[in-house]
């Protein structure tokens, strides 16, 4: 099996774009993320779309959730389209209560009678996750008890907490701050169960090249994040689609189960609660959900909303 899994790697930054979604994650290693790593000097300015149809209109942002220290993107006119929306809608919220972030994880992940995590491996990644645990062994400590997803995203988020990244700076901790200061109502589309359900669902051989690109991905995080950034900094759509949905052509059902299906839900459920009530809505979701042709964008269209970008 590891040998198999080990021929179908992926062939780009599949898992650090894969940790993005896995919120919680994230969350959970969030001291690490958020107290390391020096300050930049950036201002972005990502994609912002407006949504318009049935008497209604919404907002529709893509976030990255763990930025570089000191990077600014609430630009004038995302600002503004805060100001005017009176709720908002996250992909998922209450990632603030680590303590039961963590409990969903362990809950889900653990299982008895794995085999180790280094044995799921081809020779060559069991020693790269070696040399990892070395490095990082208080994120990595007892892997062995994961499951080959949870094992996945936990090597992923340790080479993130390398990176002098901060989840303060991203877009769900300074939307929900925005909207909660002014008196607003934050939900999420899914509950923190729903999301790291999906993972745990995926068949064995699915989770084990999950567990294969992220051990690959380790040592070169820093430069496929930093990439990712900078493209979602300009708005390049393009290239965020080659960074982040080219890696999932050879793996159709990741991507159907990871991407497409979630956006096909989303945008049944964004419909019915933008049809439903009066105001407007801000809607933030991982950047990755709003590019390729099941874009969360494409299904809200094809409900006969118009969409246009903004920024």
């Amino acid at each position: 099996m590891a040998d198999r899994a080990s021929r179908r790697s992926l062939s780009r930054p599949l898992l650090l774009c894969l940790a993005l979604a896995a919120l919680v994650v994230l969350a959970w290693a969030g001291w690490q993320i958020g107290r390391q790593g020096g300050q930049a000097e950036v201002t972005a300015r990502p994609a912002l779309w407006h949504v318009t149809g049935h008497g209604r209109e919404a907002y529709l942002f893509g976030t990255v959730h763990a930025l570089q220290r000191g990077t600014t993107w609430l630009s004038p006119e995302i600002a503004r389209a805060t100001a005017r929306s009176d709720r908002l809608i996250l992909e998922v919220t209450g990632l603030e209560k680590e303590r039961r972030s963590r409990a969903v994880f362990e809950r889900l992940g653990r299982a008895t009678g794995l085999a180790p995590a280094t044995a799921r491996l081809a020779p060559a990644d069991a020693e790269t996750l070696r040399a990892l645990i070395r490095r990082r062994p208080g994120v990595l400590h007892g892997l062995d008890g994961y499951e080959s997803w949870a094992a996945a995203l936990l090597v992923s988020a340790a080479a993130s907490a390398e990176l002098g990244l901060s989840s303060e700076d991203g877009g769900e901790t300074v939307l929900t701050r925005t909207f909660e200061t002014a008196g607003k109502p934050v939900r999420g589309l899914e509950t923190i169960e729903e999301q790291l359900g999906i993972f745990d669902a995926l068949p064995e051989a699915d989770q084990r090249l999950l567990l294969v690109q992220a051990v690959r991905e380790a040592d070169a995080a820093a430069s496929l994040h930093a990439d990712l950034q900078q493209a979602w900094a300009q708005g390049d759509l393009d290239r965020l689609e080659r960074q982040f949905l080219a890696p999932l052509d050879s793996a159709p059902r990741l991507r159907r189960a990871l991407i497409d299906a979630r956006n096909a839900r989303w945008g049944a459920a964004l419909d019915g609660d933008l049809r439903r009530h009066q105001g407007i809505a801000f809607v933030a979701v991982g950047a990755g959900h709003l590019l390729g042709s099941a874009s969360l964008q494409n299904e809200l269209a094809r409900r006969g909303w118009r969409v246009a970008r903004l920024q």
